[in-house]
């Protein structure tokens, strides 16, 4: 399976893959809190690319290991549960592009929940980054939806700040908020697939062993 553009959105941008709704977020706050961005009153934190530099870490839920965590605010962008939607029998968008290699093209609407973390060693620090990234999300949802091609922005929700569960010496202020965009995959023939497994099946006696030994297996 491959993903496609969705014709609707910009053609740079692919909006099929839940890592990519991540390095959006990831971009658009980088930007938010750069030094070359005009903010009214100006902000307290400027991000940097340099990690030795920056004033503010803003990356991946994935990157949340970073020793520099513990020296500066942070924020770290990451997903909870993606679902597809069916919108259309087995999700397909059309008939076979190419009836003799059975080229098919498919589509889907994807909800997928963005959770963001702000950290830092100050309660009232890791609040504030926490409001100002709530309030510019969803003050400017309808902008960044348009511009990426996103279906819907639910509600900005900001939590508490308590301890971070990851690191018990930093303060993290969540927000949550789900995220809905078009999905769209394309797909080769799986027939070489099922008949590569037919033919090993021709030495089988019980397939069902066989199938439950592969599932066992732990190589």
């Amino acid at each position: 399976m491959d993903p496609i553009q969705d014709q609707n959105s910009r053609a740079d941008i692919y909006m099929s893959t839940p890592l990519t709704v991540i390095g959006i977020f990831v971009a658009i706050l980088q930007e938010r809190f750069s030094v070359s961005t005009p903010s009214d009153p100006p902000l307290k934190w400027n991000w940097l690319s340099d990690l030795k530099d920056t004033g503010i870490i803003i990356a991946s839920g994935f990157n949340k290991n970073l020793e520099a965590r513990n020296a500066r605010p942070a924020v770290w962008i990451d997903r909870e549960q993606t679902v597809y939607g069916e919108v259309a029998i087995g999700n397909r968008d059309q008939i076979p592009t190419d009836l003799h290699t059975g080229h098919q093209q498919y589509y889907a609407m994807a909800e997928m929940d963005v959770l963001i973390d702000c950290t830092s060693k100050n309660r009232g620090e890791s609040m504030m980054v926490g409001g100002i990234i709530q309030d510019f999300l969803q003050m400017s949802a309808f902008e960044i939806m348009r511009f990426f091609g996103f279906r819907d922005f639910s509600p900005m929700i900001l939590s508490r700040t308590v301890p971070f569960e990851k690191d018990r010496e930093l303060m993290n202020t969540s927000i949550n908020f789900r995220v809905s965009y078009e999905a769209r995959w394309a797909s080769m023939p799986i027939y070489p697939v099922l008949n590569g497994v037919k033919m090993r099946l021709n030495d089988v006696t019980d397939p069902d062993v066989y199938f439950r030994d592969i599932a066992l297996r732990d190589k």
